[in-house]
């Protein structure tokens, strides 16, 4: 922006973003309730979709840096990790809450955190699905409309996001890994009695009957258990897959008793001919919703990879040069802000320009307010060329042409 924009003040944006004393939270709480009012009226249940993105740091004086799983390399890496939220209903979507994640070797260096900025109360060490149900319980707070909550299967296989999504009476359909296992009928939970007088006394609850991994209990299926459902619409047609919703039971291994949930089998075929499974488990009573619905709130994940992909690359979510605790959630307050303001324009001209993008609205912004090489008209005339190559290509692909 120093380098782009006229008249603009390095030092001042640096300070802007570094030091000014405005408040992220009361932005990124105003963002969301602005997504959430906008996107109400699609009249579509509405997802606050749960996921962790990593952004690459280099050294040790980031705010959070370490050495730990970084999701943009699929390996472990130096890099900051934060759990974000997103609205998402239909196609449209926003990132609306984060919360950045503090490994434990910062929270055991107090010395580090006060350095970094970062607020005495905040130096506690906690888990991402922790943080992502303290995001619920702020959107609740907030008044916004939240028809279920989902998240993939770190959120998914820890029991406590579902379990705190029960207690808020909300949905969750939360994904789990193959290896997560279920019980087809209700468990006995009990203490083993002590045998004949030897050994230690039994303290943990043991059950009755065996658990089953997920991807085991797929095989085990029939055909006739699936459905052929469409998802929704896609650039290449219509997203169809094979559904299959059961009954199941789920223990934490510490409980004296264990959870009904309801356990959806997903199977898709990718572009390139191959099987992907996913599994996910809805904490909804059996027949509140159909497997249509459960299959459709557990796919709207997709589109909180849209908003990282939509924020990295046309907002430069992951291009700062801050390390402090304010700095970090400063940017992070104005990418949210950016992309709010991009889901206004796309909702304000769906009905002219259904294919509009965060690359068209940017391409806007940069042509005739910053570079001011070309008219608004002229801009415009080069969105439209290409809705319209992309629009042939959907119809290419649908066998419309």
């Amino acid at each position: 922006m120093g380098e782009s924009v006229k008249d603009s003040d390095y030092y001042a944006l640096q300070h802007f973003i570094s030091e000014a004393p405005w408040d992220q939270r009361a932005v990124m709480d105003q963002v969301s309730q602005e997504i959430n009012t906008l996107l109400q009226t699609e009249q579509r249940p509405i997802g606050f979709i749960i996921d962790e993105s990593s952004h690459e740091k280099k050294g040790d004086k980031s705010v959070g840096v370490a050495k730990q799983y970084c999701g943009t390399k699929g390996k472990i890496e130096n890099c900051q990790v934060a759990v974000y939220g997103a609205y998402s209903t239909g196609k449209y979507y926003g990132l609306s809450d984060c919360s950045l994640f503090l490994p434990n070797v910062w929270i055991k260096d107090k010395k580090r955190c006060e350095k970094a900025g970062i607020p005495k109360e905040m130096i506690v060490y906690k888990s991402k699905p922790q943080l992502a149900l303290e995001m619920v319980k702020r959107q609740l707070e907030l008044g916004n409309q939240i028809d279920f909550v989902g998240g993939d299967g770190l959120y998914g296989n820890d029991y406590s996001l579902m379990n705190g999504l029960d207690e808020l009476g909300l949905t969750g359909v939360l994904d789990v890994h193959e290896d997560q296992y279920v019980f087809l009928e209700e468990p006995i939970i009990a203490i083993p009695d002590k045998k004949d007088g030897k050994g230690r006394t039994p303290t943990k609850y043991k059950t009755s009957s065996k658990a089953i991994e997920v991807r085991a209990l797929k095989k085990q299926l029939a055909e006739s258990y699936f459905e052929n459902i469409e998802i929704r619409q896609g650039t290449k047609g219509p997203i169809k897959s094979k559904v299959a919703v059961i009954n199941i039971y789920t223990w934490d291994g510490q409980s004296s008793s264990s959870k009904q949930r309801q356990l959806l089998i997903r199977i898709s075929t990718t572009t390139n001919g191959n099987e992907e499974i996913k599994y996910a488990l809805c904490n909804a009573k059996p027949g509140q919703y159909t497997s249509k619905q459960i299959a459709q709130m557990q796919a709207q994940r997709y589109f909180v990879e849209r908003s990282f992909q939509e924020c990295k690359t046309d907002i430069g979510m992951s291009e700062y040069q801050v390390r402090g605790w304010k700095a970090w959630h400063h940017h992070m307050a104005m990418c949210m802000m950016a992309q709010a303001y991009v889901l206004t324009e796309k909702k304000e001209h769906q009905k002219e320009m259904p294919l509009l993008s965060a690359y068209d609205i940017r391409q806007v912004i940069m042509q005739t307010y910053i570079r001011k090489d070309n008219e608004y008209d002229e801009v415009e005339t080069q969105i439209k060329y290409r809705h319209t190559q992309r629009h042939n290509d959907i119809l290419r692909r649908n066998g419309k042409t």
